[in-house]
């Protein structure tokens, strides 16, 4: 039997993201970051329904979607929020370039892995 990849919480990133880059961003504004891009993880690449999605809107801090080795995008995206917040541009856009290379990667790997559009439940447009 294969060993379960351990999932990291939003609370974990928060943590590696402040000791990264202190900042002066509530938590509560850091995770509605945070959250923006798991919902989008959820819509886009896992294609949850309706239903999935309500219910991981209530849970999601506890459990990111993503895992090793692919989660270091969650660190990206939020520090590249917190920079673009800041009106540090350049700093905004090298790490938006490094998370827009670890997104693809994730997305690729998953697509590969899961083949979302064939299992039951996929929401198509």
């Amino acid at each position: 039997m294969g060993k379960e990849v351990a999932r990291v919480s939003a609370f974990e990133v928060l943590s590696q993201v402040d000791l990264l880059s202190p900042n002066q961003y509530t938590t509560e504004q850091k995770l509605q970051w945070l959250g923006e891009l798991e919902g989008r993880i959820y819509a886009d690449v896992i294609l949850a329904t309706p239903e999935k999605l309500a219910e991981m809107e209530k849970t999601w801090q506890d459990t990111l979607a993503v895992t090793w080795p692919h989660n270091d995008l969650y660190v990206h995206w939020l520090l590249a929020k917190i920079y673009q917040a800041n009106g540090e541009l350049e700093m905004y856009q090298n790490r938006m370039e490094s998370f827009n290379a670890s997104y693809q990667n994730y997305v690729n790997w998953y697509i590969r892995t899961h083949d979302p559009a064939n299992q039951e439940g996929a929401v198509f447009q």
